[in-house]
């Protein structure tokens, strides 16, 4: 069934919603197959531990940190990848992956190694690692590949290494000449600084793109992301280096793509050739960290580089077809919006597309209400399409801290007064306070109360990046694996929820 694109600046088209498997779920009755995808309860789990060499679950973080440790016995369930043996990493965030030339490539976020840090701390060695090793990450980020193929297997990350071997290779974006930038600092390298990310990338024509968001300011009392912009560089794997090139957008020009997650529209599916003539990339995104809903783009892979050609999603019109501006601004509109699309709390965002369901699959971490009620509505949320510009399914809570029993379990959980014990589940049977429980550390920072104390700060899930090679579609049920950062202990895990798959002919 055809139905007219509405596209200013372009020419208006006719484009077939249908891919090969799945038909758009606002066709009339009798036309097609609408899918709908319903979150079992309780299926959310952790499945593995990727980064670190030792699974702190298990291992019993009760550490005074530097010598002497008091427990000299901790009992270690060593990872797959053996990260900080192999690559010096010892914990990092976020994530994201995306196909390279048969490798699946991870990307990750501020990175701590055997040397705490920025160095200002004690070493994690002996404490946390029998690793000795003095570079200093700097709050530098990290990147790896896999070639894992299923999710049941155990996920093997190689690192990209430093040129001497002896540490993960940091991700770099260098500029061809020297700028000044919004922080005051001039030269030729990216401002990299804490919670500035490789928040995504793509492969495009055998060429890896990454996406750095930059402009991050860190103080103990917390982030102002208010400043932040995201650049677009390239990956160089021969030499190991990144070049910068243009901005994509900016939070203080009201722009709407500074986290992304991207993919290239399916070749497959009918009337992709109708939009540019050739294929072209999707690109989701979020503006101010924490205070965005997601926001939709597209531009031809010939312009990718550039920018040329890209369109930007406008809305609906009467007919449920697209509507797009030539602007990354105020008419933009949401594809996806958060509880409160009035006071969105979205952080990471990851899209991914399932050729067997023929949808596109969402994760988010939101519902971050002010108020007591946000401990049951914050967490990583899930919906789905037939069409990057939707409409999307009513987003589903599909894994809370407390609910899905992951504090006091594989999150350290700590409570300084029993009116601040929002999770009693985590400290049942406990009367006296402060209480924590689960495992404690390591933290990124200093670990005493000038920082991250590994024994009073309580972690958290975020950061959910669904990993797409893994994507498994079983009669009637459907299995999403994705990666998820903890804070403390700061590592990254590997999780899977399921769903019910229900088809209406």
């Amino acid at each position: 069934m055809n139905r007219k694109l509405i596209c200013p600046g372009l020419p208006v088209i006719l484009i077939l919603f249908c891919t090969a498997n799945v038909c758009a779920q606002s066709q009339e009755k009798g036309e097609g197959t609408s899918t709908k995808l319903s979150y079992i309860d309780n299926s959310s789990k952790k499945m593995e531990q990727i980064t670190g060499d030792c699974d702190w679950t298990i291992w019993d973080a009760t550490i005074d940190f530097g010598p002497p440790v008091s427990n000299p016995n901790a009992t270690c369930k060593p990872t797959v990848s053996q990260t900080v043996s192999r690559a010096d990493v010892l914990g990092q965030g976020l994530g994201y992956s995306f196909e390279h030339k048969g490798k699946l490539i991870f990307l990750f976020g501020d990175t701590i190694g055997a040397n705490i840090g920025n160095g200002d701390g004690p070493a994690y060695y002996p404490g946390w690692t029998t690793v000795q090793n003095t570079f200093q990450y700097l709050a530098g980020d990290t990147m790896a590949w896999s070639p894992t193929k299923r999710a049941e297997d155990g996920l093997l990350l190689n690192y990209f290494l430093s040129s001497d071997q002896t540490h993960a290779l940091l991700v770099q974006p260098m500029y061809a000449t020297p700028r000044c930038f919004p922080d005051g600092t001039c030269g030729t390298a990216l401002p990299m600084g804490p919670d500035d990310i490789p928040n995504s990338g793509i492969s495009l024509n055998g060429q890896i793109y990454i996406i750095a968001s930059t402009g991050s300011t860190v103080t103990s009392a917390g982030g102002d992301y208010s400043k932040n912009y995201s650049v677009l560089s390239k990956f160089d794997e021969n030499a190991g280096t990144f070049s910068a090139g243009r901005t994509i957008s900016s939070v203080p020009d009201g722009g709407h793509f500074v986290y992304l997650s991207l993919r290239e529209f399916p070749q497959e599916s009918e009337g992709w050739q109708s939009f540019f003539g050739e294929p072209f990339v999707v690109i989701f995104g979020t503006g101010e960290y924490g205070n965005s809903n997601i926001y939709l783009s597209i531009v031809p892979r010939s312009g990718f580089e550039s920018g040329a050609g890209t369109r930007y999603f406008t809305g609906l019109d009467k007919l449920g077809n697209p509507t797009w501006g030539p602007s990354d601004g105020a008419s933009n509109v949401p594809v996806v919006t958060d509880l409160d699309p009035n006071n969105p709390t979205i952080t990471n965002l990851s899209v991914v597309y399932s050729r067997q369901l023929g949808l596109w699959l969402m994760t988010f971490n939101g519902g971050r209400y002010p108020g007591p009620q946000r401990v049951n509505t914050t967490g990583v949320y899930f919906t789905y399409a037939t069409a990057p510009w939707g409409p999307w399914a009513p987003p589903q809570l599909i894994f809370n801290d407390c609910r899905d029993n992951a504090e006091g379990n594989y999150i350290f959980y700590y409570s300084k007064t029993a009116k601040d014990n929002d999770c009693p589940a985590a400290l049942s049977g406990v009367t006296i306070f402060p209480a924590s429980a689960g495992p404690a550390g390591p933290t990124i920072g200093p670990q005493d109360s000038t920082g991250n104390d590994p024994q009073t700060t309580r972690g958290g899930g975020f950061a959910p990046e669904v990993i797409e090679r893994f994507i498994e579609v079983d009669d009637n049920t459907l299995k999403i694996f994705y990666t998820l950062s903890t804070w403390n202990p700061y590592t990254v895990i590997k999780m899977e929820s399921d769903f019910t798959i229900t088809r209406d002919h």
